[in-house]
């Protein structure tokens, strides 16, 4: 009996976290391409709204090769959204902005739903004793504030396609031989960069600190 329940009780905490990873990527992903859309409609383009991707529906920005990624190497991505730098009212200031939309979306996210938790933390704490909810409701926030927090991380990254790449495309010549490198060579910069734990460092003291200097923040502020 005891093996059973301890069976039953990790494979419903494997189960449960799944679920809740699955809501948390439906969450930051869809808003970060939206973030792009929006910012891209902004500055004059309109080809996402035409395309019917100027929308938060997670099944618009879903890319299956790159869902199967993200669940098995923790990496992956979305289908990116279609945008015509020719519209734009302001040149390279608006190809900045709509780069850059994305991260910032998924910064702000990652801040704000690691204060709900921490909120819930100090406030609530009983909400997380409800059985299975309490339990998904905690994992989603986890996975809701540190998977914002990365993808904001390792988009800013300047490596194509990412944003990060089209930020410094955006303030830089065009066609100079790193934005050239980087169009011929990016998916194994990508690979060697992941493969190698590279990106681990990176994380550390990136994501990883940025987000131990908020919840030091929220604790100040919230007495914790």
């Amino acid at each position: 009996m005891f093996l059973l329940g301890s069976f039953n009780s990790d494979f419903l905490y494997i189960l449960l976290s799944l679920v809740a990873l699955v809501m948390a990527m439906f969450v930051a992903i869809p808003f970060h391409e939206f973030a792009h859309a929006w910012a891209a409609k902004h500055e004059g383009d309109y080809t996402a709204v035409a395309m019917k991707r100027y929308t938060l529906a997670p099944l618009a920005h879903f890319d299956l090769k790159g869902f199967i990624f993200l669940m098995v190497f923790g990496f992956g991505w979305a289908k990116p959204v279609p945008v015509d730098s020719r519209n734009f009212k302001h040149g390279r200031r608006s190809e900045f902005l709509v780069a850059i939309a994305g991260v910032l979306m998924n910064l702000v996210l990652g801040i704000l739903f690691l204060f709900i938790y921490m909120l819930l933390l100090k406030f609530f704490p009983q909400i997380f004793e409800v059985k299975i909810y309490g339990l998904l409701l905690q994992l989603f926030l986890i996975y809701a504030y540190s998977l914002n927090f990365t993808l904001a991380f390792f988009n800013i990254l300047p490596i194509y396609p990412l944003d990060g790449y089209n930020i410094v495309k955006s303030l830089s010549k065009t066609d100079n031989a790193y934005l050239s490198f980087m169009r011929r060579y990016s998916f194994f910069v990508l690979l060697i960069f992941i493969f190698t734990g590279l990106f681990d460092l990176y994380y550390i003291y990136t994501s990883e600190l940025v987000m131990d200097l908020f919840v030091k923040l929220f604790k100040l502020i919230l007495r914790l």
